[in-house]
């Protein structure tokens, strides 16, 4: 899609549909929702949250949102002000790159800005921030590369035991 449109002609007519898809916030919103997202994948996560803040509804949201280095972290200060305004908003970043050079950072007296988490999302990141009530009941929303979707859907399922109806995932491909 995306190589499609950037080699149309200025001026050439295009035929666009609504939005389509299964991947929507649920309604019962005394169940919480955590959100898993992989770089892109954040995407629809963004406009979920939006709605829930803007309409400041009483649901309470945990986003997990996994990138290579600060710098790839899409959305990141739309989601800080909405996480001021939400209280029911709590965001998590985390980068995967750059590992070993923030362990080394720990160990030595370097300044490090960065005040998220380092590694990918996995048992113990989730278990840090979530607590048995939250992972009991809440709805689980994956969205990232394919490779990420797997990872996730193991990681609850098998790691965390929660039941695949309690899982929605969406599959960014392409990218």
């Amino acid at each position: 899609y995306k190589k499609r449109l950037s080699i149309l002609e200025e001026g050439a007519r295009v035929k666009v549909r609504g939005p389509e898809g299964q991947f929507v916030l649920h309604e019962d919103y005394s169940k919480s929702a955590v959100f898993l997202s992989g770089g892109i994948g954040v995407t629809p996560f963004r406009s979920m949250i939006k709605y829930v803040t803007d309409k400041q509804l009483p649901l309470q949201i945990v986003m997990f949102d996994s990138n290579r280095n600060p710098g790839n972290i899409l959305f990141k200060k739309e989601f800080d002000e909405w996480a001021n305004i939400n209280k029911n908003l709590k965001i998590i970043y985390t980068i995967s790159e750059n590992q070993d050079r923030h362990e080394q950072q720990q160990s030595s007296s370097t300044a490090n800005d960065w005040k998220g988490e380092y590694g990918r999302i996995d048992k113990a990141m989730i278990l840090k921030y979530l607590d048995t009530n939250m992972l009991n009941n809440s709805i689980f929303y994956i969205c990232g590369p394919p490779s990420m979707l797997k990872a996730m859907q193991s990681l609850l399922q098998e790691n965390l035991e929660i039941p695949k109806e309690r899982i929605k995932v969406e599959e960014f491909t392409g990218y």
